[in-house]
């Protein structure tokens, strides 16, 4: 699968007939295109880390759970290599860790310590506050 171009840190479209949206299971990052919406804090970091995470193209996606959303997106863990978008924005404080949603407690697990390792770096979200 090929990236067409990044929306934001959690979505993005892939270049093929339909352009299909994919959202990322599990991370949530800031705001930057929500209609009505401002840009939030470290949202445009979050997609800046996102574009140069998928600058080569080529993507594999990975499904758990629903396969969409009510959105109608695809809903993936994005691997690239051996590396996975998801957790990588998590990790890098760029986005949280959504647990409350229907995927495996494998990922979640991986998810919730990349957390901790942000939180307890002060990275991104986590420098400007401690609590949750």
């Amino acid at each position: 699968q090929f990236v067409k171009r990044v929306v934001d840190g959690d979505t993005f479209v892939l270049d093929d007939a339909k352009d299909e949206r994919v959202r990322l299971i599990g991370a949530n990052t800031p705001e930057t295109v929500k209609p009505n919406w401002p840009v939030e804090p470290w949202g445009p970091e979050a997609k800046q880390f996102a574009q140069e995470f998928l600058a080569d193209g080529e993507v594999r996606l990975q499904f758990d759970g629903p396969r969409r959303d009510r959105y109608g997106r695809l809903l993936a863990f994005v691997w690239v290599g051996d590396r996975m978008l998801n957790e990588e924005l998590i990790r890098a404080g760029l986005a949280r860790a959504e647990l409350n949603y229907p995927y495996s407690a494998e990922m979640k697990n991986r998810f919730r310590q990349a957390e901790g390792e942000a939180k307890a770096a002060h990275r991104g979200i986590w420098s400007d506050k401690i609590e949750d």
